[in-house]
């Protein structure tokens, strides 16, 4: 057996029949139990520490086997000791590259899966859990095409034959100056303008044939405007919602979690004419995950937040790209912040898209 000397043997017993995978406390205390198959269980798992805001450093985990794919999400998480029951030689392998100390009962040269067979060497953590979670059909981003788009208003033409292809889960930047038409790419792909010829293909679907509540598409604008009634932050992001069939509890704990994951459940309560530009934007991520928006769209997001409020803004981005990995179309002149972003630039100039110009 390869238990570790530090680790109680309280939380290093056989788990209950049915129950695959536990979570406990700094006492020793069961705080959380799946009986899920496959990976399933360690998904859960994410989804509780973000709803709890919970570290995964303080946090042990005992599982009932585990393969690399489970050790690479295990390492990811952050989690710093756990047991197995039974681990694969390429998993040991994972938590000792990781710094993960693990203890287990029975070691095997391979789990029988197919998954096992797709990780190599070369995937980083951050590759395997792409992958895992478009298996695990929890890759929220959908498929973008647009093809040959000309849109405009008044039939003035301003975008002339626009193309553009994103994978799920892939980031886009559009750069460009001012009347090059950026906000009228935006407002047709919501549905506000109507175009005068072309395809919008959302998620493998043509555009006009898209369940419009809830919609896939999410919107965050350069700033929620100020609202003659009182409305909070949380009930701004319960509009997310709309269309979910979800009983009450389901519905806080959606709206928890979305909150959690872009830092601003703190601010629930708050009246939203009362936040910062960057505390409003927040709220607006929130509201998109809420929502489960596949793409979601971004219209000059910093226009109106300060360094600090760019930095903060920047993070949450980062982070929820990692974690929950949508589709996102970002409109932005900020070419300091796009820069810090790291994602594909293209600019439009004269209706269409260059790469170079």
């Amino acid at each position: 057996m390869g238990k570790s000397s530090n680790m109680n043997n309280n939380i290093t017993k056989p788990l209950p029949g049915g129950v695959s995978l536990q979570l406990y406390n700094s006492a020793d205390e069961t705080i959380f139990e799946s009986a899920g198959k496959w990976l399933y269980p360690l998904f859960e798992v994410e989804d509780y520490l973000h709803a709890m805001a919970f570290k995964a450093a303080d946090i042990f985990l005992h599982d009932r086997i585990a393969g690399r794919a489970a050790a690479s999400l295990i390492s990811r998480m952050g989690f710093r000791r756990c047991f197995i029951d039974t681990i694969s030689v390429p998993a040991l392998e994972v938590f000792e590259r990781y710094g993960v100390n693990c203890g287990y009962n029975q070691l095997v040269d391979k789990i029988e899966c197919r998954t096992e067979d797709l990780i190599t060497n070369e995937m980083d953590l951050d590759h395997v859990y792409r992958m895992l979670r478009k298996r695990a059909g929890r890759l929220q981003g959908i498929d973008l095409e647009i093809k040959e788009l000309e849109a405009g208003y008044d039939g003035k033409k301003i975008l002339k034959g626009l193309n553009i292809r994103m994978r799920a889960g892939d980031q886009l930047v559009i750069a460009g100056d001012n009347g090059t038409g950026k906000s009228t790419m935006l407002k047709t792909l919501i549905g506000r303008l109507q175009p005068f010829s072309g395809e919008i293909i959302l998620g493998g679907m043509p555009q006009a044939r898209v369940k419009k509540i809830p919609s896939p598409v999410g919107y965050v604008n350069q700033s929620i405007k100020q609202t003659e009634f009182p409305i909070t932050a949380e009930e701004v992001v319960s509009l997310g919602l709309l269309g979910q069939k979800l009983s009450k509890s389901e519905s806080e704990y959606q709206i928890e979690v979305s909150m959690r994951r872009t830092g601003c459940f703190h601010l629930a309560g708050r009246n939203i004419n009362t936040l910062s530009g960057g505390e409003k934007q927040r709220v607006s991520l929130a509201r998109c995950l809420a929502q489960k928006a596949g793409l979601i769209l971004m219209d000059e997001p910093t226009s109106f937040l300060d360094r600090e409020s760019k930095d903060e803004f920047l993070d949450v981005l980062t982070h929820v790209v990692r974690s929950h990995m949508p589709t996102i179309l970002l409109v932005s002149h900020d070419h300091e912040w796009v820069e810090r972003l790291g994602w594909p630039v293209k600019t439009l100039k004269d209706g269409v898209l260059c790469s170079t110009c």
